[in-house]
């Protein structure tokens, strides 16, 4: 019962639903499969809705590039599950997730202002995650997430801007924007690379559609952006998607509830100067991470889906230059 999945134009995709494991695997507590419906296409992914007699469950494909997820997931599992969705099966050697409904997206919530409290709870947990990932490092690294920390990002992003300008990706000006913030990046990231807690497990896309709702539970799902980096870098899909355009200035955004709960947390390895200066100098370099990130992923696509998703990776490169130019050198310092 391998049927092929196919999209909403009813092209072919490369994978099929393994209808049969997942029927076996959901029948004792859900009953027969009885529909299957798709519910995102990524060059990077697949996820179905899988509907069952007694209930919903979602099935995920993850692709040559991001089949870390599952090995990561079952890490999770093990070693911090209070903000992990409920996973009912993992293949690893398959690149498979089929997890139980964890609920409503935080950005779909009709008032998510109402359930604020619970979301920076859930940062507190989460960065209590990255604290534990610290002494998990090696481990971490051989499932294994790409390897991002600091000291290796102006490297990367030099090796993103060759690939991209020799694949006819960019607009004519950008590489030579992007490669004269290179002192700019450096000075960031060896200020930031110096922190005791520099390398930690980075979910990689913490928005707001990623974080999951039900009965006054909060999880964060999708996994498979995840890289080792500086731990604060991960706020930033997030501060865009719940704060938006409403502060000025990176250092107005610190001073956010948000942000503050996710700080307090870290209060016993630095100082809040410190800890706001490092958040500050993280979302800066955020941006670069976002580009270097959606690059990563469309290592394996073909050729429609790279001309689809490479201006993503330019937004975000366009937005470092604009950003580079303008940081306070208390900031850089």
């Amino acid at each position: 019962m391998n049927n092929p999945a196919v999209d909403h134009q009813g092209v072919l995709l490369t994978q099929a639903i393994p209808l049969d494991w997942i029927a076996a695997v959901l029948s004792p507590r859900f009953g027969d499969v009885q529909h299957v419906e798709t519910v995102k296409l990524r060059p990077w992914s697949q996820v179905y809705r899988i509907i069952a007699e007694r209930g919903t469950n979602y099935f995920k494909i993850c692709g040559p590039d991001a089949q870390h997820e599952v090995t990561l997931l079952a890490w999770l599992l093990s070693e911090y599950s209070a903000i992990a969705p409920e996973i009912i099966a993992l293949s690893p050697e398959q690149g498979w997730i089929l997890m139980a409904d964890a609920g409503t997206p935080w950005r779909d919530l009709p008032q998510p202002a109402v359930h604020q409290q619970s979301l920076q709870i859930l940062l507190s947990r989460y960065a209590q995650l990255q604290q534990h990932s610290l002494n998990h490092i090696d481990t971490l690294l051989a499932m294994p997430p790409p390897d991002r920390r600091l000291e290796w990002l102006p490297q990367l992003l030099r090796d993103l801007i060759a690939t991209g300008d020799a694949n006819g990706r960019f607009d004519t000006e950008l590489p030579t924007q992007v490669l004269d913030t290179l002192p700019t990046l450096e000075k960031l990231s060896q200020s930031l690379s110096a922190s005791p807690y520099a390398a930690a497990l980075n979910h990689g896309d913490l928005h707001t559609g990623n974080v999951l709702f039900k009965r006054d539970r909060l999880s964060i799902c999708d996994w498979g952006d995840a890289c080792v980096t500086h731990p604060f870098c991960s706020l930033l899909p997030l501060v865009e998607t719940v704060i938006g355009n409403r502060f000025s200035s990176v250092g107005e955004l610190v001073n956010s509830d948000l942000i503050q709960a996710y700080l307090q947390t870290w209060e016993s390895f630095a100082s809040s100067h410190v800890l706001k200066v490092e958040m500050q100098q993280a979302l800066c370099l955020g941006l670069v991470l976002r580009a270097i990130d959606i690059a990563y992923m469309l290592k394996s696509a073909d050729a429609e889906s790279v001309k689809r998703w490479s201006p993503h990776v330019s937004k975000f490169l366009v937005r470092w230059v604009h950003l580079a130019a303008t940081i306070p050198q208390t900031i850089l310092e």
